[in-house]
């Protein structure tokens, strides 16, 4: 007979009793699972994963700056930035949320400690605090305790005595005896021991890092042991991905030959000369893996000299590029420009470009017609001479085809060529002609640092108003303005030496720029013209604190007009020196500082007559000075954005050290601030300075009825009053491009 299960389990004690401690480990199990504490980091904040955190905040005697601590943390307080930019947010639009996430505040504590490391304090404690914020969300406090400041008293570096140059080695480390234990330049040195024998020749070099610290006296020792392993040489050089490159000129650009020494340097000026040529897209020169090795021992490091295969790895970019560019201005009126470029011209990685330009179409003669709708500063009954037509109507061209040789002879010098022909005029004041010619070489003497010889010959004419001969080039005779407006040849020999070492990401952050130029005429070079001209200019920024950069810049030009001809030689108003804009003294408008002349000038008023208007023309001067300082820094609600804000002081001036007449000006000092928005194609300034001068003075010069000009000033020194309030006097500035 069968019987119903419970009772068979009455019948069957030891069965009963087994199923009874099943039950209970299962429901203990099930207990112990319910009431199980939260893993993970920090699980004494489990319960406020994922809530929006409201402020971030540090507690403590703190020996790190607060925004250095900021900078190396990820936990971020959760704000409003409506369309990516307004410091505000209306419900979700523009919100920005950051929520706790243990796992990166478990990480931002390690972070902490590294960067006390990294100023020297070993044993900083880190306590993160997070409560509950008034409203919805957290706060989280990072509570620091610093350690201690520890000193290193001793430094040695081991494995190397037999190494050429090693006394010298002590002195470039970034550690110290004597000096705090700083992590970054205890890491910072086992790169330069390491960077220091791969430039002597050991590839394999290894540097191994040992360091102790006594927590008791705050005192720190390092020993650095190198293990250089063998000298390599360069026994052959694989180049691969050549498409149009020839092998001949790739091994021209590399500063590595077959039986020299294998040099870490020697790698990386090879692969940045590769980047040169514009054929070259991508480049890598490194030692090659052994399956491409080619002797067979490059891996028997016990012997004292070995041989290497260095592989060569290359992507060539498009060989041909062109581009075609309209524009419109209020000078220029409707503009073109194209450009047509070979990166591989007659084979050999050799460059030629020809471009082409023009300018003032719809107003100058023979596509005008629009003069009176989109370019009304030319309009015809503004003109009062027949000067003023003939810049008016002069069509700006320039058609030129420029040839760069790389490598010239095998060596680190260049071969530039040109040809062009161009007509150039300036509203008021001239209309220039030219067609000539330029060769030049230019060669690296050091890393950035390149140094240019120049011969420019050309021939031309310039065309421009009575009153600007009679000013800029002291010639107011019409026999004699007849004279100097004939075809001339002007040719130069200019020397250059240039050196950029400026850090941009994307905007200056470090470093120095110099250059300077002498431009020399003389009749010994066939010219008509007659100067010496000289220029330098020199950059220098600094990081005063994480992120506020100090720029500073001098620069200063000069004519010794003592080496000019009176009779035959001039300085052509293309080469003279021109002051204000957004690379000037930024509180005077573009050539609205140095030498000015004035003209009073009829200007017909339809029916009813002649009013006088006058008008202001700069002239340039033969001696400039320019000095600027500026200090950017980063505007918080917009740190993420990449903008920066910027104040900056101009000091400078513009004269002519040939007019003796006029009484020379002093300098004059513009402030201002700024803004500085990163874009693909370089940084957008936008400045505004403020300009307390009045406008520069000049000689007040007449015009007749029938055009001539006043041959004697009306006013030695004419100056025109600038009037209304203080905002009149600001003057704002908008380029691409770094100021400094």
């Amino acid at each position: 007979m069968s019987v119903f299960p419970p009772f068979a389990l009455l019948r069957r004690p030891h069965a009963w009793l087994r199923t009874a401690i099943v039950l209970c480990a299962l429901l203990g199990a099930a207990a112990c699972a319910a009431n199980q504490a939260a893993t993970g980091p920090l699980p004494q904040f489990a319960q406020y994963e994922g809530e929006d955190v409201r402020s971030v905040k540090f507690e403590g005697e703190l020996v790190v700056p607060e925004d250095s601590l900021r900078s190396v943390i990820t936990t971020r307080v959760s704000r409003c930035s409506a369309l990516g930019v307004l410091p505000f947010c209306i419900g979700s639009f523009g919100k920005d949320d950051y929520h706790l996430d243990l796992a990166v505040l478990s990480r931002d504590v390690a972070r902490i400690q590294l960067v006390h490391r990294d100023f020297g304090y070993y044993g900083t404690r880190v306590v993160p605090v997070v409560d509950e914020a008034p409203e919805d969300g957290v706060n989280v406090t990072f509570r620091v305790e610093a350690g201690d400041l520890v000193t290193l008293t001793g430094l040695a570096v081991t494995g190397i005595d037999h190494v050429d140059g090693v006394d010298a080695l002590s002195g470039r480390l970034p550690l110290k005896e004597g000096e705090p234990f700083r992590r970054n330049d205890f890491l910072a040195s086992v790169d330069t021991v390491r960077n220091w024998l791969l430039n002597r020749g050991y590839a394999y070099a290894q540097v191994l890092r040992n360091y102790e610290i006594d927590t008791i006296a705050d005192v720190a020792r390092v020993e650095l042991a190198a293990a250089p392993g063998p000298v390599v040489t360069v026994d052959s050089i694989h180049i691969v991905g050549l498409y149009r490159l020839d092998p001949g000129t790739v091994r021209q650009q590399l500063a590595i030959r077959r039986g020299a020494r294998l040099r870490g340097a020697d790698l990386a000026r090879s692969q940045r000369s590769l980047f040169d040529l514009e054929l070259v897209s991508f480049a890598a020169v490194e030692v090659a893996p052994e399956r491409l090795q080619v002797t067979p021992d490059s891996m028997e490091l016990d012997a004292d000299s070995i041989g290497s295969t260095v592989l060569v790895r290359v992507v060539e970019a498009p060989r041909y590029a062109a581009d075609i560019a309209l524009g419109y201005g209020t000078l220029d009126c409707l503009r073109a420009q194209g450009r047509n470029l070979d990166r591989n011209f007659l084979g050999g990685a050799r460059r030629l470009e020809v471009n082409g330009l023009i300018a003032k179409v719809g107003v100058a003669d023979p596509v005008n017609g629009l003069e009176r709708s989109l370019c009304p500063a030319f309009d015809p009954e503004k003109r009062t001479t027949d000067t003023d037509s003939l810049i008016a109507d002069a069509l700006n061209y320039r058609l030129a085809a420029n040839f760069l040789q790389p490598r010239l002879l095998a060596t680190q010098t260049s071969l530039v060529a040109g040809l062009f022909t161009e007509q150039v005029s300036e509203l008021d004041l001239y209309v220039r002609s030219a067609t000539g010619a330029e060769v030049g070489v230019v060669r690296q003497v050091l890393p950035q640092t390149l140094a240019s010889l120049t011969l420019d010959v050309q021939r031309g004419r310039t065309q421009a108003s009575d009153y600007f001969f009679c000013i800029a080039f002291e010639v107011c005779e019409r026999e004699d303005i007849q004279a100097v407006q004939r075809s001339r040849w002007s040719n130069s020999v200019q020397l250059g030496l240039t050196q950029n070492r400026v850090r941009l990401d994307p905007f200056a952050s470090g470093g120095h720029q110099f250059r300077t130029t002498m431009d020399f005429a003389s009749p010994l070079l066939g010219s008509e013209d007659e100067y010496l001209r000289l220029m330098a200019d020199g950059i220098i920024h600094r990081e005063l604190r994480e992120d506020v950069v100090l720029s500073l810049r001098l620069m200063g030009g000069t004519f010794f007009t003592g080496l000019l001809n009176d009779e035959t030689g001039y300085i052509p108003p293309e080469q003279r020196f021109y002051g204000g804009g957004p690379t000037g003294v930024r509180g005077f408008r573009f050539n609205e500082l140095g030498p000015t002349v004035y003209v009073a000038r009829p200007q017909r008023r339809g029916d009813e007559g002649f009013e006088v208007d006058t008008v202001r023309s700069s002239t340039g001067g033969t001696r400039t000075l320019l000095a600027t300082t500026e200090v950017s820094f980063p505007i918080p609600i917009f740190t993420r954005f990449n903008v920066r804000g910027a104040a900056f002081l101009d000091a400078g001036q513009v004269w002519d050290t040939r007019d003796t007449l006029i009484s020379r000006p002093g300098i004059r000092i513009t402030p201002g601030v700024g803004g500085r928005f990163a874009t693909p194609v370089g940084p957008f300034r936008l400045d505004v300075a403020y300009n307390p001068y009045q406008p520069e003075p000049g000689p007040l010069y007449g015009i007749t009825e029938s055009g001539d000009l006043i041959e004697m000033p009306l006013l030695r020194e004419f100056r025109r009053r600038r009037e209304g309030s203080w905002l009149n006097r600001l003057v704002l500035q908008v380029s691409l491009g770094n100021a400094l």
